[in-house]
């Protein structure tokens, strides 16, 4: 869970970080976008030539994210399946110690899951609280997740956001937010990893992406999108729900149209790991020690803007 940059004139606000930010909004189309893209991408690659160090970081063959057909997935449809990259035992060893920690929910006051207030719908946990967690940096900078990464970005990628967020179902509450068809409009390329932590059936949320928009110019006034404009654009069957038990990984170019549906009979909780060429202008990143990290193999580089 990280925090917003002001945006706008008034007390903190930065012009140049509201021009970073809002240059890439202001250009919607696909073509445009991946020219700058490549560009920024070349850019990032000279750097590293010329530091000495790796475009991207050695890892053994066959892995995840690496493979064509991942690769081909979201170069297609925007949206890739992976075999499941946290093992059974890691992700019980996660939950567990999630399960002691406070959850912030949307009116900023913190609880434990169990204790929460009724009628909460959405709660995420603080960023130290993530950057905590066993296995989740050492899964943000696994070596065979950031070749993927940088396979399709087409440099050694920034994690700039992480997050871990439960999805309550709640009687007569209505979608808002991410849970309404959308486009994340945060950099002018990047990629999500996405985690399930629990079990995710039709009924308790679970991520839906309609294949093939993130080739489609967006908006530069951002706004969701309605059932009714998606099914004429990208056909009746271009919606696809992605269910499956814990662990369930997935990868996601979330320029395209998406959303985490919104639970009916049980919870979600969700990790994200978000990839991309540069910071997102729009947070702040105080970035955080992490009294683990002696160890972890963490990349330096990559998890920069998160970790002190």
């Amino acid at each position: 869970m990280l925090e917003y940059a002001r945006l706008s004139p008034g007390p903190g606000f930065r012009p140049g970080r509201a021009a970073l930010y809002f240059s890439q909004r202001l250009l919607p189309y696909p073509g445009l976008r991946r020219l700058v893209s490549r560009a920024i991408a070349a850019g990032v690659n000279l750097r590293h030539r010329a530091a000495g160090s790796p475009d991207t970081p050695a890892a053994p063959q066959g892995v995840t994210g690496q493979e064509p057909g991942v690769l081909a997935s979201l170069a297609r449809d925007g949206l890739a399946l992976t075999d499941p990259i946290l093992t059974a035992p890691m992700l019980a060893e996660s939950v567990a110690f999630l399960r002691d920690q406070e959850a912030v929910g949307a009116d900023r006051r913190r609880f434990r899951v169990e204790d929460r207030p009724a009628g909460t719908t959405m709660a995420s946990y603080p960023l130290e609280t993530v950057l905590g967690c066993p296995h989740v940096l050492a899964l943000a900078c696994d070596p065979r997740v950031l070749q993927g990464v940088t396979a399709y970005l087409g440099c050694r990628p920034t994690l700039s956001s992480i997050g871990i967020r439960w999805s309550f179902p709640a009687a007569g509450e209505r979608a808002a937010g991410v849970q309404r068809f959308h486009r994340d409009p945060d950099d002018w390329r990047f990629l999500k990893l996405f985690v399930y932590l629990t079990d995710v059936d039709a009924g308790s949320g679970p991520h839906e992406f309609v294949a093939g928009s993130h080739r489609t110019a967006g908006r530069v006034f951002e706004r969701p999108y309605a059932m009714e404009e998606i099914e004429p654009r990208y056909g009746p069957q271009s919606v696809r729900r992605i269910e499956g038990p814990r662990g369930t990984s997935f990868f996601a170019d979330t320029y395209g149209i998406h959303r985490g549906a919104v639970p009916t009979t049980g919870a979600r909780l969700i990790l994200q790991l978000q990839y991309s060429l540069l910071p997102v202008f729009a947070f702040l990143y105080r970035p955080v020690p992490v009294p683990t990290l002696p160890g972890l193999g963490i990349d330096r580089y990559v998890s920069r803007l998160l970790v002190a």
